[in-house]
């Protein structure tokens, strides 16, 4: 089988797309080393404005998957061509843009809201992070749900306890970090309730020693987040590091006391997982798909509730038997998740999508 998968968003600084697609490609090749994966990126704009991303998937995309005789196309990210030489299978991570189109400008709200529910209906078989996904999916794109998989993604093995004190040090310094911190990593927009951190972090400021450390590179509409925190006079407390390349989100983990994730919708939910593969005891919101991925192994809060948020914090800092019950059960549930497994259950989802294809033409066959 010759494999061709849509690699564009490994180019530049990687978010949630290019590190599943930097993930699910090496393992794909480890498990399945008798197949041939073709990597098909533009090489240039990795940012890519909309009309690129249109003209890429759309046109570019499909022309070199038939240049390179492709058997089957995996696109990692939304959007479907809608005319394509062989099957494609479809990853969909979430439907925020549908759920949350007031977050975003008016052109790529017309392409996230409107276009991709078309485009995900000209995938041969999707494939979802989590059972919220594709639920979401059923019910907001009317996609039958014997078309979609839910896939969880996996943790690298480069996230785990570091106890390298110089290691630690150095990053501390690279990035300016007081000695105790609480730490979100993710990228910064309204979705991800940051505001509603900093409300919480402000009503307990006073009684911890914890700075707050918000990483990860700024998205849409962040302005009224900075504003929040300097009319709060939390500028000292209060650090933003901006996008951490990948060698530096392990250690920047390890040095965290508490990782917090608010989000208002996940599809998934990385940053949580890999948090607690380091060892670190996390808080999350309860909203979305977070509940599958967390479980048991983190304190969850209800959506946007900063006073409940406050509480599981004061009682993650203070409560030391709460922080390693909640160390060993996290790592225990990261354990859980694999990139291998992953790619197990991708490369089912080929099979199946070719062995769909075949049985379609050998009944046209048969009745020709």
């Amino acid at each position: 089988m010759r494999i061709a998968l849509d690699t564009q968003s490994t180019l530049g600084r990687k978010t949630g797309i290019g590190i599943y697609t930097t993930q699910l490609l090496p393992a794909l090749r480890q498990i399945a080393p008798q197949h041939d994966y073709v990597e098909l990126d533009w090489g240039h704009d990795p940012t890519m404005r909309l009309d690129r991303r249109l003209r890429w998937q759309q046109w570019v995309l499909p022309r070199q998957a038939h240049a390179a005789h492709a058997d089957l196309l995996h696109v990692p990210g939304f959007d479907a061509p809608r005319c394509t030489p062989c099957p494609v299978v479809l990853t969909v991570h979430d439907l925020i843009g549908m759920l949350f189109p007031q977050n975003l400008p008016p052109v790529s709200r017309f392409y996230w809201s409107r276009w991709l529910p078309w485009s995900v209906r000209w995938a041969s078989r999707v494939i979802a992070d989590s059972e919220h996904t594709r639920r979401d999916i059923v019910r907001l794109m009317r996609i039958p749900a014997e078309r979609i998989a839910v896939i969880p993604l996996g943790v690298q093995p480069a996230f785990r306890p570091i106890h390298d004190a110089t290691l630690l040090a150095a990053l501390r310094q690279k990035y300016g970090l007081p000695t105790q911190i609480i730490l979100y990593v993710g990228t910064l927009e309204p979705r991800k309730g940051l505001e509603m951190l900093v409300d919480a972090y402000a009503a307990l400021a006073s009684e911890i020693a914890h700075d707050l450390v918000i990483a990860g590179k700024r998205g849409w509409y962040t302005e009224g987040l900075f504003r929040q925190v300097v009319q709060l006079g939390l500028e000292r407390r209060v650090h933003f590091t901006d996008y951490v390349p990948d060698e530096d989100l392990p250690g920047l983990l390890n040095l965290a006391d508490v990782f917090v994730f608010p989000s208002r919708y996940e599809g998934f939910g990385l940053p949580p997982l890999e948090a607690m593969a380091c060892g670190v005891p996390v808080i999350s919101s309860d909203a979305a798909s977070l509940p599958e991925v967390v479980g048991d192994a983190g304190l969850l809060f209800p959506s946007g509730d900063s006073t409940a948020l406050a509480a599981a914090l004061r009682r993650t800092l203070t409560d030391c038997d709460l922080r390693v019950r909640l160390q060993a059960q996290g790592q225990a549930r990261a354990r859980q998740f694999t990139w291998e497994a992953t790619a197990q259950r991708t490369l089912h989802v080929y099979e199946q999508c070719l062995l769909g294809v075949r049985e379609t033409m050998g009944r046209e066959g048969s009745v020709a």
